[in-house]
């Protein structure tokens, strides 16, 4: 079945990500990404894409740091609930409940429960009309010990396979599920 080329997303799996950041006044910002790639192998680059205006893009800009949450089965359902157009002055960690450690190498916190964890620094930025390629140096990236056993992953990340989140192929939640919960949090 051919599709439009806009519509790729359909089978091209990309990773359920939490990225978070804080602005100027040190208030933290935790937003859902799943355009988040590595920048070639053996390369210490992340890169993530990102429209315009967001939070997390303006707070990137801001301070020059953020740290890609991988997300996996356990909490993605409180990550995707960030993905609320929360003002910028309400933290979606504190808002949600959403537990947070501090990072090695950069301001912004960890998510406690992911799966991973990616600390960054602004590289560069490449700039569209209506998006934002950010490229980061990565400074510090760690598997959660929670998730590891005899040095394996036993809880791998979740990915997003439009319309649906999966893990390993098997089919965990429609995106449909979350939008009656996002219309119901209260500020």
């Amino acid at each position: 079945m051919e599709l439009k080329p806009e519509t790729f997303k359909r089978f091209f799996p990309l990773p359920l990500t939490l990225i978070t950041t804080l602005d100027k006044q040190g208030v933290t910002n935790a937003a859902p990404y799943s355009c988040v790639m590595p920048v070639l192998r053996p390369l210490d680059l992340i890169a993530l894409a990102s429209a315009l205006p967001r939070d997390t893009l303006k707070n990137i800009r801001e301070t020059g740091e953020f740290v890609v949450n991988v997300m996996g089965k356990p909490s993605f359902r409180k990550a995707i609930k960030c993905a609320k157009n929360f003002p910028p002055e309400v933290s979606e960690l504190d808002a949600l409940g959403i537990e947070s450690i501090p990072s090695k190498m950069v301001n912004p916190p960890r998510v406690k429960d992911a799966i991973g964890w990616i600390e960054s620094k602004l590289e560069r930025e490449i700039k569209g009309d209506k998006y934002v390629i950010i490229i980061g140096k990565v400074v510090c990236s760690e598997i959660n010990d929670v998730y590891l056993e005899n040095g394996e992953i036993v809880e791998p990340p979740i990915v997003v396979l439009v319309p649906n989140f999966r893990l390993l192929g098997e089919k965990i939640a429609k995106r449909e599920e979350f939008l009656d919960d996002l219309s119901s949090i209260k500020f």
